[in-house]
């Protein structure tokens, strides 16, 4: 695992995108039309969901980037300081979760709550996971003991009683407002634009 991490965090948007392309193209190779999402409790279930899910990726991706500096793109990973204020105080990768959260909206958009769906969110979670520890190794490599006792009391993605309990005295003064924060991410809302709008197509073509 110690060498799968890196590979995954160098190549994510490579491995990100063949995940997309094997979503959209799946019904085709399968022949099989995807449900009417309006037509079963079912499909309506997974509507709601969706857009539970992006609601919860577009707030803590804002919350997050309120409180970071610029994001670490390519294959170079870098930290200016440990950020542990905000979303931080909470989990310590809240962008994954956002991340992820994004993801498994897709896939219900695409495939409903549905067999199909199962392998492509299991599969997007366990990539988020193998990121969240290639950045856990670089951060405890950087900061040390600092880390170490902020990993203590921070889990990875679900806010632990102790982080709930203590969280608010490690709250700072965010570095950006909402807007500002909305704004640096342009190129990733343009994604999920772009993405939801080639899976509303591909439906229509099924």
């Amino acid at each position: 695992m110690s060498k799968v991490s890196p590979f995954i965090y160098r190549y994510r948007g490579y491995i990100l995108a063949v995940m997309a392309l094997a979503m959209l193209l799946l019904p085709f190779a399968l022949d099989v039309r995807p449900a009417d999402p309006f037509g079963s409790v079912l499909g309506l279930a997974a509507i709601v969901l969706c857009l539970l899910c992006n609601a919860l990726g577009l707030v803590l991706r804002v919350w997050a980037r309120r409180y970071i500096g610029e994001h670490t793109r390519g294959s170079v990973r870098d930290a200016e300081s440990l950020v542990t204020s905000g979303p931080y105080a909470y989990i310590r990768h809240p962008l994954y979760v956002s991340n992820t959260a994004f993801a498994c909206g897709l896939v219900l958009l695409q495939f409903g709550i549905s067999p199909l769906s199962l392998p492509f969110v299991l599969a997007v979670v366990l990539f988020e996971v193998a990121l969240s520890r290639a950045e856990d190794r670089f951060l405890e490599g950087r900061f040390g003991d600092a880390w170490q006792a902020w990993a203590k009391e921070t889990s990875s993605f679900f806010p632990s009683l102790r982080s709930l309990v203590g969280g608010g005295r490690k709250i700072k003064l965010a570095k950006r407002t909402r807007w500002k924060a909305f704004a640096a991410d342009a190129s990733t809302w343009a994604w999920l634009v772009f993405v939801n709008f080639l899976v509303v197509c591909s439906r229509s073509l099924i």
